[in-house]
C-alpha cells in the first residue's frame, strides 16, 4: 500500500499543473470554431513566437491584382500593398473577430475580377461596394478551403474532402457543383494508423457527441488534479484554521475522495485509451506507426463512403491535358474527369511534410514548384525528376521521420508565376536574388495576437516548453503519458486494495457478530 501511494502521489504532484493544461488545451482545440474569436496578446508569448521580417507562417503567398497592386494573405489575414511592397494597408474587413477566423490559405482573382479567398472556415468573396468580405455558402457544413483555381469559364474550389465548382460571371451566383473524385489506383480501403488515432483522441470517432465526451474525460482530469492536490495539502491548511473550518474542510476532503475514487473507476477506459492514443500522435512515437494502415473503424468518417475525407492539401490543372494534379496527405495524384475511372497516383513524386504542402504551382518551365517544411523543389511529373529548387541538384530523401527539412518552407512570393522570395518558417522573407528588397513588417502587424486554439496547441503538445527545454521538448508528451498511465494504474491499484481490505474488515465484523449471537 505505501509503494502504491507513493506511485500514485509524487508522480501527481510533479506533473498535475501539467495536466491541467493538457486538459484545458485539449478542450479549446476539440471545439476550434466555439473559441475562434478569442485571442491572446503576442507580447505575453515567448521570444520564440514573435513575428519579425515575416516568420512563423505569417504570410503564405501573394496574388497580383489587374491594378496594379497586390495582395499578400497568410495567416494574418490579407494585406493590400504595391508592387514594389510600399503602403501595406489591412484588406480584412468582414471576415469577423479573431485570428483563426482571417487564417488565409489561398487567394483567387477571376476571369470577371472578382476575388475570391478560401479560410480556415469557408470561401469567401470581396463585395467591391460594401468593400467587406462575404462568405459564399458551400455545401454542407462550413469547411476549409485550400485552393481556389480557375480553368476557362469555371472556377474550382478544393476543400479538405470535396471539390466543387461554379461558373464565373453572374457575380459568382451560379449553382456549385460538386466534381467527383474517385477512389485512387492504390487504395486498399485501410485508413492511416496515425488518422485512425487522431479520431479516437479527439472523439471524431462519434461525431459532436464524441467530441463532449473527450470534453468530459478532460473535465474528469482537471477534477482528479484539483482533488488530489487538496487531499495532499488539506493537513497543512487545516492546521491554519478554526474548529469549525477544520470541520468544513475535512467534509469537502471526504466528498472529493469518495468522488475521485468512484469516477476513477467508471472512468478508467476512456481515460487509458485517451492516454495512450495521445502519446503516439507526436514524435517520437509518432515515427513508427507514421505509415502503417489498419481496418477503418466500422461507422466512423474513416468508413464513410468518401475516401478522400480530410486528404486534400492543393491542386493544379494540368496545361496540356487539363486533368486535375493533386496534393493529398497521402501523396500526389492524377485525374482527368473524361478519360479516369480512379485517380493515379504518381511513381515518382517530392517529399513533402507531414505539416503539409505550403506552395504548389506550374513554374514557366513547365516544372512543378513544390514547397514545405522538408523543403522546395522543382518536378517534372512527365520524365519522373526531383530537383533541389535552390541547388539545382537531384533530390536527396529527407530524414524519416523528420517533419522540417533544411530549409522549411512557409510560403513563396511570386511576381508572373516565377519565385522571386522564399518565406521560411524561423527566418522569414528571404529574397530569391541579390540587390532585390524586402519590405519591413510593420509594427501593427507584429503585435497581432495569437488565436487562442493555436495557444492550445502550442500546450497540447509542449512546444511552447522548446524555450525551456530545447530539442528535448519532443519527449514531453510521451513522458507526460507514461507518468499518467503509472498514475492512473497504481490508483486503480489502490483502490483495488483498499475495497479489498474494507470488505475483509466488514466480513470480519459479519463474522465477529454471528459467533456473539450463537
Amino acid at each position: 500500500m505505501k509503494t502504491l501511494r507513493k506511485y500514485h502521489k509524487w508522480p501527481s504532484l510533479i506533473v498535475g499543473i501539467f495536466l491541467l493544461l493538457t486538459a484545458t488545451s485539449g478542450i479549446v482545440m476539440n471545439h476550434r470554431n466555439w473559441f475562434a474569436s478569442v485571442d491572446f496578446p503576442r507580447q505575453l508569448m515567448p521570444p520564440d513566437y514573435h513575428y519579425r521580417n515575416w516568420n512563423l507562417a505569417s504570410l503564405r503567398g501573394n496574388l497580383e491584382l489587374s491594378d496594379g497592386s497586390q495582395l499578400l494573405y497568410g495567416n494574418i489575414g490579407i494585406y493590400r500593398t504595391s508592387m514594389d511592397f510600399t503602403g501595406i494597408t489591412d484588406f480584412n474587413r468582414g471576415f469577423g473577430k479573431g485570428m483563426d477566423k482571417r487564417k488565409i490559405f489561398t487567394m483567387l482573382q477571376t476571369a470577371q475580377g472578382e476575388l475570391l479567398a478560401g479560410t480556415l472556415f469557408g470561401l469567401y468573396r470581396y463585395n467591391g461596394e460594401t468593400m467587406a468580405w462575404e462568405q459564399m455558402k458551400l455545401p454542407g457544413k462550413p469547411q476549409r478551403v485550400v485552393k481556389l483555381i480557375q480553368n476557362d469559364n469555371r472556377i474550382y474550389i478544393l476543400t479538405r474532402s470535396h471539390l466543387y465548382s461554379l461558373p464565373d460571371g453572374e457575380g459568382l451566383r451560379g449553382a456549385i457543383a460538386e466534381t467527383y473524385i474517385p477512389p485512387a489506383d492504390n487504395d486498399d480501403g485501410k485508413a492511416g494508423l496515425f488518422r485512425t488515432l487522431w479520431i479516437v483522441h479527439s472523439g471524431e470517432i462519434f461525431g459532436l457527441t464524441g467530441k463532449i465526451l473527450v470534453d468530459l474525460i478532460g473535465l474528469i482530469v482537471i477534477f482528479f488534479v484539483l482533488s488530489g492536490f487538496y487531499y495532499t495539502f488539506l493537513p497543512g491548511m487545516a492546521r491554519r484554521t478554526g474548529e469549525a473550518t477544520r470541520k468544513k474542510l475535512k467534509r469537502i476532503n471526504r466528498f472529493n475522495i469518495r468522488w475521485h475514487n468512484k469516477i476513477g473507476v467508471y472512468a478508467l477506459f476512456f481515460l487509458l485509451i485517451t492516454t495512450v492514443t495521445g502519446m503516439f500522435l507526436r514524435p517520437p512515437l509518432l515515427i513508427p506507426i507514421a505509415g502503417s494502415r489498419v481496418e477503418p473503424i466500422p461507422g466512423s468518417v474513416l468508413s464513410g463512403e468518401n475516401r478522400w475525407n480530410d486528404k486534400f492539401r492543393d491542386m493544379i490543372i494540368d496545361r496540356e491535358d487539363k486533368s486535375l494534379i493533386l496534393s493529398t496527405s497521402e501523396g500526389f495524384y492524377r485525374y482527368h474527369p473524361e478519360t479516369d475511372s480512379l485517380a493515379r497516383a504518381f511513381t515518382v513524386q517530392p517529399d513533402v511534410s507531414v505539416m503539409g504542402i505550403n506552395a504548389f504551382g506550374y513554374l514557366p518551365d513547365g516544372s512543378i514548384m513544390v514547397g514545405s517544411f522538408s523543403g522546395m523543389y522543382r518536378w517534372y511529373p512527365e520524365t519522373g525528376i526531383v530537383l533541389d529548387y535552390l541547388t539545382g541538384l537531384p533530390a536527396k530523401t529527407p530524414e524519416r521521420g523528420n517533419p522540417f527539412g533544411s530549409l522549411a518552407i512557409a510560403g513563396v512570393i511570386t511576381r508572373d508565376s516565377i519565385p522571386v522570395s522564399l518565406l521560411e518558417y524561423d527566418a522569414g522573407w528571404i529574397p530569391l536574388k541579390r540587390g532585390k528588397q524586402k519590405p519591413e513588417m510593420p509594427a501593427e502587424i507584429r503585435k497581432l495576437p495569437v488565436s487562442l486554439w493555436n495557444l492550445s496547441l502550442e500546450v497540447h503538445t509542449g512546444r511552447i516548453f522548446s524555450v525551456i527545454l530545447g530539442d528535448f521538448y519532443i519527449l514531453y508528451v510521451p513522458l507526460l503519458g507514461i507518468t499518467t498511465l503509472v498514475i492512473l494504474i497504481s490508483g486503480i491499484l489502490l483502490w483495488w486494495k483498499m475495497r479489498k481490505k474494507k470488505n475483509k474488515k466488514q466480513t470480519e465484523g459479519v463474522s465477529n457478530e454471528n459467533r456473539q449471537t450463537a
